[in-house]
């Protein structure tokens, strides 16, 4: 199982790199691809992995629609899901310039996803609504960095919270989007 997280990782990377080198923003017919994760060694419940994957075709201006996988380890809770999603990214004065990088995008998005999850040697399969609000940071026209406050409900009790089991969750996320 190890050996293969690695691999997924690696596989990734490989298909960013090229991503990042395009030229686009968030117009129509640019496609969106956005990796985020997270590896704690050091926790309550042993190491914790979490990896998400999202791509994304803007079939308007501002306007994505995607589909999406996450997968989330620790020794009392995994799951995994697959899911689809979409996003709409608003536009801030055309005088406004930040002190770094190229623009600056707010963006709300929304999502449907179904879930397995082993919490706690119980087996639940789910579906979870999810709603987020974030905003990007453009170093380059292909490249953003992503900050969000990610909400999320369950049709079952897949999240632990304090070693009890619940069907919400809430979670500040950080990620990486490449644009092509």
């Amino acid at each position: 199982m190890n050996r293969m997280k690695w691999l997924v990782l690696g596989l990734i990377v490989c298909l960013v790199a090229p991503a990042a080198m395009g030229s686009a923003l968030v117009t129509k017919g640019t496609s969106e691809l956005e990796v985020s994760g997270m590896l704690d060694f050091a926790t309550f419940q042993g190491v914790e992995t979490t990896l998400n994957a999202k791509y994304a075709y803007f079939f308007w201006d501002r306007v994505a629609l995607g589909v999406r996988g996450m997968l989330y380890n620790n020794d009392a809770v995994n799951y995994y899901g697959l899911g689809v999603g979409g996003e709409y990214n608003f536009e801030l004065p055309a005088s406004y310039r930040p002190a770094f990088g190229t623009d600056i995008v707010p963006y709300v998005g929304g999502s449907v996803d179904f879930r397995r999850a082993k919490l706690f040697d119980e087996t639940e399969d789910a579906v979870v609504f999810g709603g987020e609000a974030g905003v990007k940071f453009f170093l380059t026209d292909s490249t953003a960095f992503t900050l969000s406050l990610v909400g999320e409900l369950a049709t079952e009790d897949i999240y632990d919270d304090d070693l009890e089991a619940t069907d919400k969750n809430l979670a500040l996320q950080v990620g990486m989007r490449f644009y092509f």
